[in-house]
């Protein structure tokens, strides 16, 4: 029984090693679809998470077979010929190297741990230490927020004054209230301003403007801050933000050099 179960141990371990070999060659229409190709697609795939089945490979190659026959047709009929394919054809290559251009640069300009770390203690900051439950009523002219204010003051409730007067659709049939908790630094400078002096229960008796409207707001309730994530979990988000401040620094600074002429 055990000289069976080591053979049929032995048959499985065979039969995977050959399910994972490299893939074999192909060949379409007398064009090679090359083991290494499919090999090298196969391996981006796994790195990207996926496991490694016989199904993906086969998954692969069909891939691989159809792109091939596809390309054959469309030199068949000379499509590269066409202007607007060929423009089509150089955006994406200028597409390409730039992104490449922006890779270099990041990999020889990597950003550092202890950077990451300030720059989001700086975010934590910002984001404060209190999260808030709030309700808006919107409107467009400083008269109708007065109109707004004044009716609050005599006793009316939030929820039917944003039903009557409030030009925010998505909260005006909801009381006036946003969706779930808020940092302050989730809203434009003029109502985080506004948030953070309110109390619970209390609304802006003065209208707060924004752009071309203005805002009446109420802080409905308030808890310590719970949801600004923790540095490990967000780390790499912060670094992937920190490189792309600095390759925007990096193109700033070619533009800056660059002689560049509007016109004649």
């Amino acid at each position: 029984m055990k000289q069976k179960a080591l053979v049929a141990g032995l048959t499985l371990a065979l039969a995977s090693a050959v399910a994972f070999a490299a893939p074999s060659a192909v060949t379409v229409n007398g064009k090679t679809i090359s083991a290494q190709a499919q090999e090298k697609v196969i391996q981006q795939i796994v790195k990207n998470g996926q496991k490694r089945t016989p199904e993906l490979e086969m998954q692969v190659r069909n891939q691989l077979i159809q792109k091939e026959v596809l390309l054959q047709e469309a030199n068949r009929l000379k499509l590269a010929n066409r202007a607007e394919v060929r423009d089509a054809i150089n955006n994406a290559r200028d597409t390409v190297l730039i992104n490449a251009l922006v890779a270099d640069y990041a990999k020889k300009n990597p950003v550092k741990d202890a950077d990451v770390k300030k720059f989001y203690e700086e975010q934590k900051k910002a984001y404060g230490d209190k999260e808030y439950k709030v309700s808006l009523i919107s409107v467009k002219t400083e008269a109708e927020a007065k109109k707004v204010i004044d009716s609050l003051k005599d006793g009316d409730k939030f929820a039917t004054v944003a039903k009557k007067y409030s030009l925010d659709k998505n909260t005006k049939d909801k009381g006036g209230q946003l969706d779930g908790w808020n940092s302050s630094a989730n809203f434009p400078q003029p109502l985080a301003v506004a948030v953070r002096a309110l109390d619970e229960g209390d609304f802006t008796e003065v209208p707060v403007r924004v752009n071309n409207g203005y805002f009446i707001l109420r802080v409905d309730d308030t808890r310590k801050a719970e949801l600004f994530p923790t540095y490990e979990k967000s780390k790499d988000h912060y670094k992937n933000m920190l490189t792309q401040i600095n390759v925007n620094k990096q193109i700033q600074k070619l533009n800056e050099k660059a002689n560049i002429k509007i016109g004649k």
